[in-house]
Order: structure tokens, then C-alpha cells, then sequence
């Protein structure tokens, strides 16, 4: 992995399903961005939460891709979807690998 970025969306239990086609049909668009190298998926079944495990070429490539998702609606689409809205989406930055540990 080059950069990491780790995106956590909390569902309600009634919506988890929904969440999981809504992102099913915006991944492609999110893997085929500029500098997405790839974007695996993970759900935490007890928090309903569904985590995104991005990697990418550089970290300006990730804040691009954030920007442009907030500017299409995404987060809208998606915030009654989440448990507290999109408020409690969580975005953790973790950047390139550390190899010295």
C-alpha cells in the first residue's frame, strides 16, 4: 500500500442493506478515480458499521476524491442511511506504510 485511508460507515440495523447497494454501485466509480489503487470492503457486523480500506497513490489524491464526492451528493444520498447521519462517517488518514517498526 502507498497511502491508506480507512472510511467507516456506521449503519442503522434496517439499513445496512440499503448501505451496502449504495456503495456497491458508487465503489466502481471510486476504484476508477484518479490515483485509486484500491478500495476493499469489510463490515463489522456488531456496530453495522461498513469499513472502507482505500489505498492510494498519493494522499492529494484521496482529498480530490473526497471533495468531488461531496460536491456530487453523496453524503447526502447516504445520510439517512447512517446511524447519527453523516456526521458519524469517519474518515482516518493513515498515509504511507511504516516500515521501521
Amino acid at each position: 500500500m502507498k497511502h491508506l485511508a480507512i472510511v467507516s460507515f456506521p449503519a442503522n440495523a434496517e439499513t445496512l442493506a440499503t448501505l451496502k447497494d449504495a456503495l456497491k454501485s458508487a465503489l466502481p466509480d471510486t476504484r476508477a478515480f484518479d490515483g485509486c489503487r484500491s478500495v476493499d470492503t469489510y463490515i463489522e457486523q456488531s456496530t453495522n458499521t461498513i469499513h472502507l480500506i482505500e489505498d492510494w497513490e498519493t494522499l492529494e489524491h484521496q482529498q480530490k476524491y473526497l471533495e468531488w464526492r461531496v460536491q456530487t451528493g453523496l453524503l447526502d444520498m447516504l445520510d439517512p442511511l447512517l446511524s447519527g447521519g453523516a456526521a458519524n462517517l469517519k474518515v482516518t488518514i493513515c498515509g504511507p506504510q511504516n516500515t521501521d517498526i
